[in-house]
C-alpha cells in the first residue's frame, strides 16, 4: 500500500522497550467478514438478480481475492445494523446481537427467513467457525516470548470463551496477560472503543506498566487507531484484509486528516513477530 506514515501520535520507543502489546480481536485476529458473507448465502440467494448485493464486479482487478461490489456493500449494511442493535437498552449478548442482526437484515431486503436460520447465524457454532488469520496463533507465541500480552474485545465473555476454546481459533493456547470483554468497559457503547483502551492504560497502571509502554496492534483505524491517537498511545496499524475489502480510500482519509499516528505498519501479525525477532537478535 502506497501510503505515507503518519507522525507517531508519541515518539516511537525501540520495538524491545514496550512491556505490553495489545490486540482488539475480531477483524485483527479472527477473520470474520468472508464468513459472514458465506453464512448469509442463504438468505442472499433470495434476492432478485438485479439486486445490488449480487453485484459480482471485483473492486479491484490488481488486489488478489478481491472482494465484489456487491459484497462490501451487503457489509455496510451489515455493520449498520450491529452499531444501531449495539446503542440499544438492555444490551444483548453477542450471539443475541448476531442473530437480530440477521432478522433486520432479512426485514430491510424484504427477503423471507425463518426463525432457526437468525438463530443459527448467532450460534455457538456459527461463531466458532470464525478462524484466525493465517499465521496468527504462530505469531501471538513468538511476541509472548517478549511481551505481556492483552486481549481487548467489545464481544462478552460467553463469546470470548467459545472464540478462545475454538479449534479453528485456538486463542486459547496463547498466554494471555489479561483479556478484556465488554463486561469491563460498562454500558456506554458510544465511548466504547475509546473506554476499552482507557480501561487497559488503567490496569497497566496498577500493574506497574506505564502507557508508553503499551503498544496497541489492530486494524481498524475508526475504532483502534483513531481512539488510540486521542489517548496518547502508541499503536501499530496491521493493514491485513483491508485492501481486499475497499480500505483504500478510508486509509487515505484517516491519513489526510491527521485521525492516526501509528508508528509501524505491517500487512499481518507475522510481519510484526518477525520484525521483533530481528530486532531481539540486533540486541544480542
Amino acid at each position: 500500500m502506497a501510503l505515507p506514515m503518519p507522525d507517531p501520535t508519541v515518539p516511537a520507543l525501540p520495538l524491545t522497550d514496550y512491556k505490553v502489546l495489545s490486540f482488539d480481536v475480531y477483524g485483527s485476529l479472527i477473520e470474520y467478514k468472508g464468513h459472514v458473507l458465506t453464512s448469509f448465502q442463504p438468505l442472499l440467494s433470495r434476492l432478485p438478480p438485479s439486486s445490488p448485493y449480487l453485484d459480482a464486479t471485483p473492486l479491484s482487478t490488481t488486489i488478489p481475492n478481491s472482494a465484489s461490489v456487491g459484497s462490501v456493500e451487503f457489509l455496510k449494511v451489515f455493520q449498520r445494523q450491529e452499531d444501531a442493535i449495539k446503542l440499544e437498552k438492555p444490551t444483548k449478548q453477542f450471539d443475541q446481537i448476531l442473530s437480530e442482526i440477521w432478522r433486520r437484515i432479512a426485514k430491510e431486503l424484504s427477503v423471507d427467513s425463518t426463525e432457526e436460520e437468525a438463530r443459527h447465524f448467532g450460534s455457538d457454532a456459527n461463531i466458532a467457525s470464525w478462524p484466525t488469520f493465517p499465521g496468527t496463533l504462530e505469531a501471538l507465541k513468538s511476541l509472548s516470548k517478549h511481551y505481556k500480552l492483552v486481549a481487548l474485545s467489545n464481544i462478552d465473555k460467553y463469546t470470548w470463551s467459545i472464540t478462545s476454546s475454538s479449534p479453528t481459533s485456538r486463542l486459547g493456547e496463547i498466554d494471555w496477560w489479561k483479556v478484556f470483554t465488554a463486561e469491563d468497559f460498562g454500558d456506554n457503547a458510544k465511548r466504547a472503543d475509546g473506554i476499552k483502551l482507557e480501561t487497559l492504560i488503567e490496569y497497566c497502571a496498577e500493574n506497574g506498566v506505564e502507557k508508553q509502554e503499551i503498544l496497541h496492534v489492530a486494524q481498524s483505524l475508526g475504532h483502534d487507531q483513531a481512539p488510540a491517537k486521542r489517548l496518547g498511545l502508541s499503536s501499530v496499524w496491521l493493514i491485513g484484509d483491508g485492501p481486499r475489502w475497499g480500505k483504500e480510500a478510508e486509509s487515505k482519509m484517516a491519513l489526510d486528516k491527521k485521525l492516526v499516528g501509528y508508528a509501524w505498519r505491517f500487512h499481518n501479525l507475522k510481519e510484526l513477530a518477525k520484525e521483533v525477532e530481528r530486532t531481539v537478535k540486533e540486541q544480542r
